[in-house]
This record gives C-alpha cells, sequence and structure tokens, in this order.
C-alpha cells in the first residue's frame, strides 16, 4: 500500500551498523526501486553501496523525472551518462510548461540517438498545463529523431497516453514500420489538436506489428476493418485493449465484443471517459460482456448507479476504478458494496471524501490493493 510518512528521530548507532551487514544482492533490490536522485546520492555513502548502485540491474527500469526546481539544478544526463547501456525500461516525467524540463529532456533523447542503448520499453509523461496548441513540439521532434536514426532501436514497449502530443498518422505508421516487435503501444492520449488517426492507420500498425498484444487507442480509430484484423485466426492474443471515449460517441455493438472476446478469451479491456461525454451514453457504452478491467470517469458526474452497475457486472475483472463526483451517503453504501465484492482491485481513486467505513471496508476485503487515493470526511 502507497503511503506517505514522516520521522524526525535521528537513526542510532547500532541501526547504522546494520546496513553494514545487509548483503549486497538486498542492497541491489533496494536501490533498483530507487529515484535517479537518490541514485545518485548513494555513490558518496561508501564504496560498498557505490558498487552496489552501479550494478546493471538496478538501472534496468529508470524513471527521471523532471517536475520540480531541484530536478534540473544538475544535468540529469551527466548522472545518467554511464549507466545508459544499462537502460532497458525508461520512463519520463516532465512538466511540459517549463522550457528548461522540457530541454533536458531532448537532451536524453537525443543522446540515444547516437549512443548505443539497449531501450526496448519507453514510457513519456507530460504533465501541467497545456500552453501549446501542439504540446511539447521540441520533444516530439526528438522522439522522431530517435525513431528515424537510432540504428539499434527495438522498441517492444511504448506508452504515450499521458502526453499531449499531436499524435499524427505518419508519425504512428513510423514507429510500428521501425518496431516490428513491439508488443505494447498505447497511443489512447488526451491530445491538443484535432488530429484524429485514421482506422487505416491502425490497420497498419496491426498489420507491422504481429506481436503487439496490448493497444491503446482512441474510439475513433476503432472501425470493422481493425476489428476484423483482431480476429484472423493467424495473429496472436489480445491481451489488453484501452479505448478512450469523448464528445458525442457510438458504443461499440455488443457482438463485436462478444467476437473479440471469443477470439481472445483472455482480453481485459480499459475504458476512459472523457469529461464531455454524457453519462447517458456512459450508460450505453458499458455492457456486461465487456471485460473491463480498468474504468476512468474524467468528468465530474453521479456515480451512484454507475458504481452499482460496475459491481453487479465487473466484479471478476476490475482492477482499477478512476472517477469524479460529489460526497453522498448512498456514494458511501455503493462503495462499500464495490469493496465487499472486488477481490481483484488494485486501485481505487475517488475525488470527494467518503466515510471511514469506505475505507475500512475497502483495505479489509481488496487484498491485492496496491493504491488507494480516498480522502476521509471530516464530518465523521
Amino acid at each position: 500500500m502507497e503511503f506517505t510518512a514522516s520521522c524526525s528521530m535521528e537513526i542510532s548507532t547500532p541501526t547504522k551498523d546494520i546496513w553494514n551487514y545487509i548483503p549486497v544482492e538486498l542492497l541491489i533490490h533496494i536501490f533498483a526501486y530507487l529515484p535517479l536522485e537518490d541514485r545518485h546520492s548513494a555513490f558518496s555513502v561508501c564504496q560498498r553501496w557505490a558498487e552496489a548502485v552501479s550494478t546493471p540491474s538496478v538501472w534496468s527500469s529508470t524513471e527521471v523525472s523532471f517536475n520540480t526546481v531541484d530536478a534540473c539544478k544538475v544535468d540529469m544526463l551527466v548522472r545518467l551518462h554511464w549507466f545508459l547501456e544499462y537502460i532497458e525500461h525508461l520512463k519520463i516525467v516532465v512538466d511540459q510548461t517549463q522550457s528548461l524540463y522540457r530541454s533536458q529532456v531532448t537532451k536524453i533523447l537525443d543522446t540515444l540517438v547516437w549512443r548505443s542503448h539497449n531501450v526496448r520499453a519507453l514510457c513519456i509523461v507530460c504533465r501541467g498545463d497545456n500552453i501549446y496548441f501542439y504540446s511539447c513540439p521540441d520533444i516530439l521532434q526528438s522522439f522522431r529523431r530517435l525513431l528515424a536514426l537510432a540504428e539499434e532501436m527495438d522498441f517492444q514497449y511504448i506508452d504515450l497516453q499521458k502526453t499531449s502530443f499531436n499524435l499524427n498518422n505518419d508519425l504512428i505508421l513510423w514507429i510500428a514500420f521501425r518496431n516490428p516487435n513491439l508488443h505494447t503501444l498505447l497511443i489512447n492520449n488526451h491530445r491538443s489538436g484535432l488530429t484524429v488517426l485514421r482506422p487505416d492507420t491502425i490497420v497498419g500498425v496491426l498489420r507491422w506489428c504481429p506481436k503487439l498484444s496490448a493497444l491503446g487507442i482512441h474510439l475513433a480509430s476503432f472501425s470493422e476493418d481493425v476489428f476484423h484484423v483482431l480476429l484472423k485466426p493467424s495473429r496472436g492474443p489480445l491481451k489488453f485493449l484501452g479505448i478512450f471515449c469523448e464528445g458525442e460517441v457510438s458504443p461499440i455493438p455488443e457482438e463485436v465484443w462478444s467476437a473479440l472476446t471469443e477470439r481472445h478469451p483472455k482480453l481485459r479491456v480499459g475504458l476512459e471517459f472523457g469529461p464531455l461525454v454524457h453519462t447517458v451514453i456512459i450508460s450505453r457504452f458499458l455492457k456486461p460482456n465487456i471485460p473491463v478491467s480498468a474504468l476512468r470517469f474524467n468528468g465530474c458526474i453521479c456515480m451512484v448507479n454507475h458504481i452499482r452497475y460496475i459491481t453487479d457486472t465487473y466484479f471478476r475483472t476490475l482492477e482499477k476504478l478512476v472517477f469524479y463526483t460529489s460526497a453522498s451517503e448512498n456514494l458511501n453504501q455503493v462503495l462499500i458494496e464495490l469493496a465487499l465484492g472486488s477481490e481483484n482491485l488494485k486501485e481505487i481513486y475517488c475525488s470527494c471524501p467518503v466515510s471511514p467505513a469506505v475505507i475500512n471496508a475497502f483495505l479489509a476485503h481488496c487484498p491485492r490493493l496496491i493504491r488507494c487515493t480516498l480522502k476521509k470526511n471530516a464530518l465523521y
């Protein structure tokens, strides 16, 4: 369970000595979970820590964040320079409103173009208000150069769903063409422009990437042709399909979902609804034969009836739920019912305060819960 705690007591000398007896293998495992700044600090502790934090496995999965003032006091590329060849999974988080932060990101991406690297998974997350009609053109340009010029590139995982890039058809087709071993492509981002990827672009992606098993797209990019490609007997299993719905949308027919789940029995679906999607349309979209594992509602709507339906329909498959609504006793009651019937739930976020009984219900009855963002109502 994620939580935040603080402690003002000094560490005693015996406690400090314990660290000298911790096996190197355990130190390496611990350091792999540290953010980049803390890994860098570990070098100055002692030679033993410096050797442990320099182990390639520590850097296999690395997250670089540029969303605080401290993030740019030191050039992050300097800290990463000796370890770029060890990184296989790279996640970049950037406050897109700050040009200094964006320039650091472009430095890292540009370095990957000419330097030998083993990055196979790339995730870019843009935070902060969208200040451009086409957001982050500098980062997007560096990403394009990486796709076009990196000789040893073989991405298998690309996650751009939390960017505000203008992901046009040519860019997505180029990603697929250069990376035939791609197994995950998440491009259902909240774009800032008006470009909607054509369905034939998604068809091209599926044909060039036969191993693709996880796909995130906008509902407008889904079509009958996409559906037929996913149903081909020669195609590998589809494990995840993420769909972002916004504006006036028409639900995917029930017979399509039935055919997809029959062809891909292990399929799980993530549905995200934009703030302008009317609650009536949402009700039409949620069908009992969709194996929903993740639901996100970005508009502030009355969730009581939706949560009751989710509890009755998706209790076997639901793993993540995010919603924005107002507090009420009815909401507390349906949330308790959700907790009692959703043993596979891993994450839940509710924007409004809830009763202590709701929080206790999720902690007591959801054994797989790893992230729980619920605020206690001050009235209790």
